[in-house]
């Protein structure tokens, strides 16, 4: 496997990354219409600049992984951490994850996540991550903020 730091031309290939990552994860707690859920090709294509995105690459190319991050006052926003569902398992996301934060120096690291997915937040909470925030929809589920300082 191999790290790069994606680019506009792997945008329709992270679309579809991250459809089949996030709606097996949204229908698993019955909630198809989670924020950040459904996005345009434009809206990715007008988002993609604000952040680094780093890709994981199959040895035939194919992305299996992503992850991207922002950081402002020193603060580094982790968000869409997401692996092709055949390949979770496999220690990928972990990889992803820890290289997001090595290469984007920061003080303070914070994302949110699905509050339900105790697997999720587990890992989270095994990488350090602590939750500051909790927000509970009309629906009944959460968005918790995490952060590791």
């Amino acid at each position: 496997m191999k790290i790069e730091i994606a680019t506009t031309n792997d945008i329709p290939e992270l679309m579809e990354l991250h459809d089949r990552a996030f709606f097996a994860i949204a229908a698993e707690v019955d909630w198809l219409d989670a924020p950040g859920l459904k996005e345009s090709l434009e809206q990715a294509c007008e988002d993609f600049p604000k952040y680094m995105t780093l890709k994981m690459l199959s040895d035939d190319g194919k992305i299996v992984g992503s992850v991207r991050g922002r950081v402002e006052d020193g603060s580094l926003y982790i968000g869409r951490l997401m692996v092709l569902p055949e390949c979770q398992g496999r220690g990928y996301g972990k990889i992803l994850f820890r290289e997001i934060q090595k290469r984007m120096p920061h003080n303070r690291a914070w994302l949110f996540t699905c509050g339900e997915v105790q697997r999720i937040v587990s890992f989270y909470e095994r990488e350090g991550f602590r939750t500051f925030n909790t927000e509970r929809f009309e629906n009944g589920h959460t968005w918790i903020s995490m952060e590791k300082k």
